[in-house]
């Protein structure tokens, strides 16, 4: 007689089971969290676009009403800058984050601006970095508190500079960055349409120029970037080495700006304890910005030199123009254009000085660009109003309806700080700071009784009307003559 072993394969399957069984008695699992769905009435805004929050979909829509849109950041943007026929160019990165640092870059392109332009200078062991002041202590600070020039750093001692805060003046702990690390970021974060100005303001041989231009070319590629600088055969270097890449000859300012300047900074010293510890070398500085400046300034905007600069930089070039110096010769732009030139214009007097100026123009006459510390809707809804309210939507919210409330002519850019006066009947202007939403005025009904005359041209007396309704009593207590 012969008996039959259970198989093994099969002990081992039901001794599994078992296990899982009472495991899965013993542990209830834990609930999943639903993933947030946009809600579909905002779901075509673009992928920063805050979708939670109270009333969200109505604040969204109330802005979409204006091309505008509210960040998850907490920033306003235009969902389409296609109104602003300008190219605009964040100096330095975006103006409200660090100099030379990564979000400068990435918030810049987040914003949509159409280029960020960002300063590369040399270290004394030839790695470029990204970085606009020819020595540290303003925007960069060394953690010993010694002042250095760029020009004779080493990479290690570049690497222990800290950043400054704009708003504080406190020290980040945060480094700047090198130039492979800017043009890393750029790739990193832009659109196919945008691209990254490189201004170079070190004296570099043709080694080194060459090793820049590759550098861009590995990250960036040849369509995602160009050039500026305020040295002419920098430039013409660049040309012999990229035969493509569009040229910006950056003019010096004019005389009178560098004056401004000079006298701003001065006054700066009263209020600012930074300024007031380097007063002795700002007080230098100035004097020799402004006489370098006096002597050495030129003026490269007439036909002639215009002619000249084309010949040396090539096709694809142009001329970046201090506003002063764009405003006192308006024929520049048709000159530079007539050579196949492009104009850009920027200021030494700050963004609200360039954007006065760039108002008296008439829209053909505005340059090809700008570079600019302001953000693209405060540009284009300035100069084109491209932030003008539809009206097809009707909120629902008290804040959607503050949002419709809000003539054309308010700030965006002071968002938050604006929510302050909803229920005031206040806003924030972008030309005249604080202002009062007015509803239209009663118009009053105008009394078209003619007043009868007498036969001399005097007009008739006659009294007035009197109210017959009686009202609450009044009760007149006269005093006693008698009393003591």
């Amino acid at each position: 007689m012969t008996s039959r072993l259970p198989n093994l394969s099969a002990l081992k399957l039901i001794f599994l089971c078992s296990i899982l069984f009472l495991s899965a008695c013993k542990s209830t699992p834990e609930p999943q969290q639903p993933a947030y769905i946009i809600p579909a009435a905002i779901a075509h805004l673009p992928l920063d676009a805050a979708n939670q929050g109270l009333d969200i979909v109505d604040i969204q829509l109330a802005l979409g009403d204006r091309n505008l849109y509210l960040a998850a950041n907490g920033n306003i943007k235009m969902l389409s800058t296609a109104q602003c026929p300008i190219d605009i160019s964040a100096h330095r990165g975006d103006f409200r984050q660090p100099e030379s640092s990564y979000n400068a870059i990435a918030a810049a392109l987040n914003d949509n601006f159409n280029s960020v332009e960002i300063d590369v200078m040399l270290l004394k062991d030839g790695t470029w970095v990204n970085h606009h002041d020819s020595q540290t202590g303003r925007a960069t600070v060394h953690y010993t508190g010694e002042r250095y020039k760029l020009e004779r750093m080493s990479r290690k001692q570049f690497g222990e500079l800290k950043l400054r805060d704009k708003d504080s003046n406190t020290l980040l702990n945060e480094r700047p960055i090198t130039a492979s690390e800017a043009f890393k970021i750029f790739a990193a974060y832009r659109m196919p349409n945008q691209k990254l100005n490189v201004e170079i303001k070190s004296d570099a041989n043709g080694q080194e120029l060459v090793d820049l231009d590759n550098m861009l070319r590995k990250y960036i590629g040849l369509s995602g970037y160009y050039y500026s600088a305020a040295d002419q055969d920098t430039l013409y270097k660049l040309r012999g080495i990229n035969p493509y890449v569009y040229l910006g000859f950056l003019q010096g300012g004019h005389p009178t700006s560098v004056e401004k300047l000079r006298s701003d900074l001065r006054k700066g010293v009263k209020n600012d304890a930074y300024y007031l510890d380097n007063q002795d070398d700002i007080e230098l500085a100035g004097r020799y910005g402004t006489k370098r400046y006096r002597s050495r300034y030129k003026d490269y905007t007439s036909s002639e030199a215009l002619r000249k600069l084309r010949t040396k930089l090539g096709n694809n070039s142009g001329i970046h123009l201090d506003i002063r110096s764009y405003m006192q010769h308006s024929a520049v732009k048709s000159r530079a254009h007539s050579l196949g030139m492009k104009v850009y214009t920027y200021s030494l007097n700050g963004t609200d000085y360039h954007q006065t100026q760039l108002l008296k123009l008439n829209k053909n006459k505005l340059p090809d660009g700008v570079i600019v510390d302001a953000t693209p809707y405060k540009i284009c809804q300035r100069l084109f109003t491209a932030s003008v309210p539809a009206k097809r939507y009707q909120p629902l919210s008290n804040l959607g309806r503050y949002i419709a409330s809000l003539p054309q002519d308010a700030d965006f850019d002071r968002f938050q700080e604006m929510l302050g006066y909803q229920n005031e009947g206040y806003y924030l202007s972008l030309s005249s700071g604080l202002k009062s939403i007015t509803s239209a005025k009663k118009v009053q009904a105008k009394n078209t009784t003619p007043t009868p005359l007498l036969e001399h041209g005097f007009p008739t007396i006659t009294d007035e009307k009197i109210e017959h309704k009686t009202g609450e009593t009044i009760l007149l207590t006269l005093p006693d003559s008698k009393a003591k």
